[in-house]
């Protein structure tokens, strides 16, 4: 249930790409330069493994299509709940937290920097309007399948990298996910054979070829499907520069979205 009452200025900005491409590294780092703002992530929405499709040569349930492995009405509720409130469900309770992830750092000036001009923009809109200035941070391997959650972003990131780097840094990871989590008192996911070929890559192209010119996943640039997307290349980009643009795009983009009100 969401217990805040208050007038709440919600900013959505999504951190979408393949798996192990550094999307929740980014939204922390994201999340610790801008004031009063929340991170969803999609794995929390994940189809149950009993709902699955099992692939019929190796018998391991296929967590990767994107018409099944998300339950998107779940997650479409959740998201317009959420943009309305600026708070989480009491109720919620996230997996993500339990996983490793490895430390990636940033400058520390940078971080300083954008904590300062989320803070100053809180209290500028506050006097202003009134209302609370909240940004939502939403980070998804299939973050731009579904239109009613990209039509929920208002900022929209895309990490792209190369499938040999993704596959190795996912081969040396297991994931908890909620369905094990509930069910097996902390189990966790690992790759079953041939999971990555036969499931997690083909999958991972079919659902973001009509992002990029001719389909082109691996080295396409975007086309003018998904509006005003950002692509970022994280082998070719440090981190705290890609932090540095996109605070940046989202401070911009918050300022503008006040002054149409």
């Amino acid at each position: 249930m969401y217990t805040n009452d208050a007038r709440t200025k919600v900013i959505t900005v999504g951190v979408g790409g393949a798996t192990s491409s550094g999307k929740t590294t980014l939204v922390k780092h994201l999340q610790g330069c801008l004031h009063n703002s929340l991170i969803i992530h999609q794995d929390d929405f994940v189809t149950p493994l009993e709902k699955l499709p099992v692939d019929t040569e190796y018998g391991f349930a296929d967590c990767e299509d994107a018409p099944t492995a998300v339950d998107w009405d779940r997650m479409a509720t959740f998201l317009s709940e959420s943009r309305m409130k600026g708070i989480l469900p009491a109720d919620h309770r996230s997996f993500e937290g339990l996983n490793e992830a490895k430390v990636v750092p940033v400058d520390q000036e940078v971080i300083a920097k954008w904590q300062g001009r989320s803070e100053e923009l809180v209290s500028e809109h506050l006097e202003r309007y009134g209302e609370k200035l909240v940004w939502v941070l939403i980070d998804g391997f299939l973050l731009y399948w579904d239109e009613r959650i990209v039509s929920n972003l208002d900022v929209r990131v895309f990490l792209r990298v190369p499938e040999d780097i993704a596959r190795a840094r996912r081969e040396d990871r297991t994931y908890h996910t909620p369905e094990l989590i509930l069910s097996t008192d902390g189990g966790v996911w690992r790759d079953p054979p041939h999971y990555w070929e036969k499931a997690i890559w083909p999958a991972y192209t079919r659902a973001h070829k009509h992002i990029f010119e001719g389909g082109d996943v691996i080295e396409g640039i975007p086309n003018e499907t998904i509006k005003n997307i950002m692509l970022f290349e994280p082998t070719e980009t440090r981190v705290e520069d890609m932090v540095d643009v996109i605070v940046e795009n989202v401070i911009n983009v918050s300022a503008k979205t006040f002054e149409k009100n």
